[in-house]
């Protein structure tokens, strides 16, 4: 069995494949294979090298069965580590009329790999925040024999809650869940971050846009209403589907893979590009078409990069400048970057990358807020609940049609990008996306780290669950 991603940059072939459909089958696979190391994918949408896997894979899809329940009013389900995501939210909705208390962008993941490596939506927390409990199936340590345990509380959940596949094979996760609701959404431009950082007192499951060459921020406003669903909201999900996610996205691919003429590319981004977006066009809609976009249509890759609140403002100068740099715009960044990047090693680095590479697609930021977890991108440590509440992220998110040459000078940015800004703002990447860091420099991002690592030796002591990049990132300084 060989396959790729969706991004076309990691191939799988695996020794052994396997789509086992109940867990008792997980079972006789895991004994079957006992000492050989084992992995597992859901919907191999991830750019990450988590997902690579040599010897035995299992695709958890036939694992998707979706189980509501109401114990003392606190609304949950059971479901299966393949079940997609938007298949769990239709089952919700048609069980119960209730949802996800937050939503990615999109919703072709499947659940566990989606929980694993903390995805998240805009204004909430992530996916993984909201897990209850989890069911893997492992080795017992005294038998060596297969079982499965189910995490229910303390640092073995924390842990669980973004785990990177290296606990074992999710079987199942029990998530909290909620009453369907409304989103009020609307787009409107701002010249300057501070002023769509402070509309999110009245938007907070606002995302917002920087827009290359243009250099301004289109907000999606967006909150929770307890108005009914406009009367426009139908021609609403067509415009955003039509225009947005397919007119646009063409128009991109047009200009990246085959025009490829840079002046152009930022021309149309000045000019062209923010048309597409009807501004002050109120309307609410049900939860999930209003979070949920389609950017999965088109094939692409993503670099993610998480900041604090307090150091998204210079994070994003640093980025704009960058880019310039990258773009040709601009041959030098202002000096007080340019004495940081000194001072680590990286003033010369940014010099190499003069010219190279034209940024063609707006830039995300989304708001998270921090998670009881002890590695999602968005965890604090051991911080109190209130501290969580008070503490938010934000996720800054870098997306590349190219391909070929054009796509390598996006992933030279993405690893300078990636390296100067774990330097000057702590920013830590995403799991499930493209991670240019070395396991030494991740670790130290995470002050759960040695936690986590221990709860691993526990549940997978002879690293039957890793693969070779999980292993470096679990070896000890």
């Amino acid at each position: 069995m060989r396959t790729t991603n969706f991004g076309g940059n990691i191939e799988l072939n695996p020794r052994s494949f396997y789509t086992p459909e109940t867990e008792q089958e997980v079972l006789e696979i895991l004994d079957r294979h006992q000492g050989q190391r084992i992995r597992c994918i859901g919907r191999l949408h991830s750019w990450s090298k988590a997902i690579e896997a040599n010897d035995v894979l299992l695709d958890l899809r036939q694992l998707n069965h979706v189980r509501t329940a109401d114990q003392n009013h606190q609304p949950s389900v059971d479901v299966g580590a393949g079940c997609q995501i938007k298949r769990l939210l239709s089952e919700l909705e048609r069980q119960k009329n209730w949802t996800l208390p937050s939503l990615g962008l999109i919703t072709e993941q499947s659940v566990a790999g989606a929980v694993s490596t903390a995805t998240h939506g805009s204004g909430r927390n992530s996916l993984c925040h909201y897990v209850m409990s989890v069911r893997v199936a492992r080795y017992d340590t005294k038998t060596g024999r297969a079982t499965i345990t189910e995490i229910t509380e303390g640092a073995e959940l924390r842990a669980a809650r973004c785990s990177l596949g290296c606990l074992g094979v999710i079987l199942s996760v029990r998530m909290q869940c909620r009453s369907a609701y409304c989103v009020e959404e609307s787009f409107h431009e701002y010249a300057q971050l501070s002023e769509v950082v402070a509309a999110e007192e009245q938007f907070p499951l606002q995302q917002f846009f920087l827009v290359p060459w243009r250099w301004s921020y289109m907000a999606q406003h967006r909150r929770e209403s307890s108005r009914n669903r406009s009367a426009t909201a139908g021609l609403y999900r067509w415009y955003r589907f039509l225009t947005i996610d397919v007119a646009m996205h063409l128009l991109i691919l047009l200009l990246v893979r085959l025009i490829r003429v840079k002046s152009l590319i930022r021309l149309i981004f000045r000019r062209v590009i923010p048309t597409f977006v009807v501004r002050d066009w109120s309307v609410v809609d049900q939860s999930s078409p209003q979070l949920v976009m389609e950017h999965e249509l088109f094939r692409h890759i993503e670099l993610e990069l998480f900041v604090t609140r307090d150091q998204l403002e210079p994070a994003m100068k640093f980025v704009e400048q960058v880019l310039c740099v990258a773009g040709g715009t601009v041959q030098e960044i202002e000096n007080s970057f340019r004495n940081k990047l000194s001072q680590v090693g990286l003033e010369e680095d940014l010099s190499t990358m003069a010219g190279i590479y034209c940024h063609h697609f707006p830039i995300c930021i989304r708001k998270v807020l921090p998670d009881d977890a002890l590695i999602s991108m968005s965890s604090s440590g051991d911080a109190s609940a209130d501290e969580l509440a008070d503490s938010p992220w934000y996720a800054i998110t870098f997306t590349c049609y190219a391909r070929g040459r054009d796509r390598d000078a996006f992933e030279t940015v993405g690893r300078f990008l990636s390296r100067s800004m774990a330097s000057l703002f702590a920013a830590r990447p995403h799991w499930g996306k493209l991670c240019y860091l070395q396991p030494a420099e991740l670790r130290k991002l995470y002050p759960q780290f040695a936690a986590f690592r221990q709860v691993c030796k526990e549940y997978d002591p002879n690293g039957n669950f890793q693969n070779d990049w999980t292993r470096q990132l679990l070896e000890e300084a």
